[in-house]
């Protein structure tokens, strides 16, 4: 497996948007199960069906995987709902912690058996049980923030800021000795959501929980919010503090460029220290929030790949086995978590691998300041926080106004949770919202 990560990491981005379909052949004289497998994956994720088949030629040879891998971000909720509708559901489903509410309620998923819930994390249990029963099996997390090049903080006598006037000398003093001040792409709007998300957790979900409740019923709104308003602007602010050509480029080009110390800092998940942990070995580097109004900024946690189970599988009992099996088996995991430089979620297990940013991550969990973005991926689903993105881009590259932004949010508010979209018909990836509809951008 060690020997494939190189491979796997040049192949991600093609295995993520053209799918995969992997299956293991059965020895001779064993009987064949099939088992569908439906992977949402994000960038990183691509090649862990990889290793995990590889692993179940040598745990469960008369088990076949056949997978189907879409890209988590575009095509898995709508994979989904069609599957749901069609009553065609996947014997197991990888997703992320944030599915599992959703999926759970509509009566899809089974439960998990105590076995597992046993070896998982308290805190990444909870994010799964609803009444008190456990619909999805965390395996991994990221952590999501500024990560920066600590030998250029070091060698401008940099501290890491918790207030904007903090971060605004870091970036004077970055221009004025001409250094890039970040890393940033915009080509794809999941990382403009993903970033927006990120300024939302630390300025509204932290102190609100049930904002994305406030804002559906009409108590809160988009339009004249002035740390929504915040939040957005950031975006621009980054860009402006970046390179040029930010608006064209992808996150590999962004990594690559990160990991060279062509930036002192990225607002970005660990996803994105692929790249550093093989080239950028020279660099020093750590994570810290970005700042927020009040100063108080949480770490961000995503607890990551999350597996499911079709409540009607004819293998729920050998799927159970398996689950048990994955979590038991700690080398596949630290292979996983090296290969996606994520984090367990595992009761008792820490990664093998010396994350470059383990020693900031270890800190701010001492200090109690982590807080998980399943909180507000829950609020606002994915897809209005996708679309979103995608209109915000409109407004970086000059072609929309913020007042229009900001009023498409209000005007599409019901499209904020799974169960209004469902009601309303809405698919994944439909830009028809409200009054605007036409205005798909694709990026």
């Amino acid at each position: 497996m060690r020997a494939k990560r190189e491979i796997l990491l040049v192949l991600a981005a093609i295995t993520v948007f053209t799918g995969c379909i992997s299956t293991q052949p059965k020895k001779a004289g064993e009987k064949d199960v099939v088992i569908s497998v439906l992977a949402g994956q994000s960038t990183s994720d691509a090649g862990v069906e990889d290793m995990i088949d590889e692993w179940m030629a040598e745990n469960y040879p008369h088990v076949t995987f056949s997978w189907e891998c879409v890209d988590w971000g575009d095509k898995f909720h709508q994979q989904m709902q069609g599957r749901f509708a069609a009553g065609d559901v996947p014997d197991i489903m990888i997703g992320k912690a944030q599915d599992v509410q959703d999926y759970a309620e509509l009566g899809n998923l089974g439960t998990i058996p105590t076995s597992c819930i046993q070896k998982m994390e308290k805190g990444a249990r909870e994010l799964v049980s609803i009444d008190g029963k456990v619909y999805g099996m965390p395996y991994n997390a990221w952590y999501q923030g500024v990560i920066y090049n600590k030998n250029i903080f070091k060698t401008y006598r940099l501290q890491t800021p918790r207030t904007m006037e903090e971060m605004s000398h870091i970036i004077d003093v970055l221009r004025k000795n001409k250094i890039v001040p970040f890393a940033a792409h915009y080509q794809e709007s999941w990382k403009t959501a993903n970033m927006t998300m990120q300024y939302m957790m630390n300025d509204i979900f932290k102190d609100n929980p049930r904002w994305g409740d406030d804002f559906r019923s009409g108590k809160a709104d988009f339009s004249n919010n002035k740390k929504v308003i915040k939040s957005i602007k950031n975006n621009r602010f980054i860009l402006e503090h970046s390179w040029e050509d930010a608006l064209q480029l992808d996150q590999f080009e962004s990594d690559d460029r990160f990991t060279q110390g062509k930036a002192a800092m990225y607002l970005t998940g660990s996803w994105s220290l692929q790249f550093a942990n093989q080239y950028g070995d020279d660099i020093d580097f750590g994570i810290f929030p970005y700042p927020n109004e009040s100063g108080d900024a949480k770490l961000i946690k995503e607890t990551n790949m999350t597996f499911m189970k079709s409540a009607d599988t004819r293998h729920g009992k050998l799927i159970d086995d398996i689950f048990l099996s994955l979590l038991n088996d700690r080398e596949l995991l630290q292979e996983i978590l090296s290969f996606t430089q994520s984090f367990s979620v595992v009761e008792g297990i820490k990664p093998a691998y010396t994350s470059k940013i383990q020693e900031d991550i270890d800190q701010y969990e001492k200090e109690g300041r982590i807080i998980d973005v399943t909180v507000g991926n829950a609020q606002l689903v994915w897809r209005f926080q996708n679309m979103m993105a995608q209109q915000q881009q409109l407004w970086m590259k000059g072609e929309k106004t913020l007042d229009e932004i900001l009023a498409f949010a209000d005007q599409n508010r019901q499209f904020s949770s799974y169960t209004s979209a469902e009601e309303t018909g809405l698919s994944d990836g439909d830009a028809s919202f409200g009054e605007n509809s036409g205005e798909k951008e694709e990026w």
